[in-house]
């Protein structure tokens, strides 16, 4: 078992340390704020001053510091806070060390923060230390039962060795296999950001029917209700989620025009809908432009007749 040490003691730092260390690894803690510290010391979890190091040194640091939106960004100045701190450890050392970044971060700050730390340390990422991203799934009201049943464990990693390292914190107990997907780090941290799109997106669409559905004297929670049954995206988890391709069919393209049309004619906005129409008119556009491209280079000095979009595969399923 690893000795593995927990920077940022919020929900996700709580949640992470207290399942590892269900699953065996010695944890400690680090925070600045003092009043987090002692509630974890009180239930008998080791805790260590954000000022100071714990000793002996641990062998991973995992990174669950908030990274709150400030003018539009998000505000990395914590982890950054926290990458220095742990810039010295690396400096110091001449064991492996560790660094897992769980917070959720835009796309491209892993890799920055690897050249960081190579750029103080004089060190190698993938040598002397490894830095992945491990981005955490986890809601509010159960975080804890979250992390030690999660639906995905996904670590963003450059190289095998990290990779392997934050593998083997996943190990449990009785031998489980943990639903562990390995990705390289722009893609981990795209898709923690595409997941809370997804869930605000969804909740937004559910809001606009639920406003239609209040102006047109219609029980909105009844319909959501009903399509969270029928509708093949709501059950069916690979529907719709291949992209570059537009939606077609027969039902589709004509259902969305043929309802904004109503909407309108009603003096109401669907301004998601309606969103939703013009990205899929922007993506028939494009395709259809990209296919004439292709063709001219294989036949040229050919006329050229407009193609026809390649669909989305699960317009096939549409009626």
């Amino acid at each position: 078992m690893a000795y593995v040490e927990i920077v940022g003691a919020g929900v996700v730092g709580r949640a992470t340390g207290k399942g590892l260390a269900r699953w065996g690894h010695r944890v400690v803690f680090c925070d600045v704020d003092k009043k987090a510290l002692a509630r974890l010391a009180c239930e008998g979890y080791e805790v260590c001053c954000a000022r100071s190091d714990p000793s002996p040194a641990p062998f991973a640091t995992l990174i669950c510091v908030p990274t709150p939106t400030v003018h539009g960004e998000a505000s990395l100045k914590s982890l950054w806070a926290a990458l220095a701190r742990v810039s010295k450890r690396i400096i110091a050392s001449a064991s492996y060390h560790l660094v897992v970044i769980r917070s959720t971060v835009p796309p491209g700050t892993t890799e920055k923060a690897g050249r960081f730390l190579e750029s103080v340390s004089a060190k190698k990422a993938g040598v002397h230390f490894g830095i992945c991203h491990n981005p955490e799934f986890l809601r509010a009201v159960s975080a804890e039962q979250d992390f030690l049943e999660p639906p995905l464990i996904l670590v963003g990693a450059s190289d095998n060795r990290s990779a392997t390292a934050v593998r083997s914190l996943y190990v449990r107990p009785d031998g489980s296999d943990p639903p562990i997907v390995v990705t390289d780090p722009h893609t981990s941290e795209m898709v923690k950001y595409a997941c809370n799109l997804y869930n605000a997106a969804k909740i937004s669409f559910s809001n606009e029917v639920w406003l239609l559905c209040r102006s047109l004297g219609i029980d909105g929670d009844a319909v959501m209700s009903c399509v969270s049954k029928a509708a093949e995206g709501m059950w069916n988890p690979a529907y719709g989620i291949r992209g570059g391709s537009p939606y077609g069919g027969s039902c589709l393209p004509k259902d969305v025009e043929a309802f904004l049309g109503f909407v309108q004619r009603h003096g109401l906005q669907a301004r998601l809908i309606r969103g939703v129409h013009e990205v899929n008119k922007g993506l028939e556009l494009a395709t259809t432009a990209s296919a004439s491209v292709r063709r001219a280079r294989a036949y040229p000095g050919r006329p050229l007749q407009a193609p026809h979009s390649p669909l989305h595969p699960s317009a096939a399923t549409s009626r």
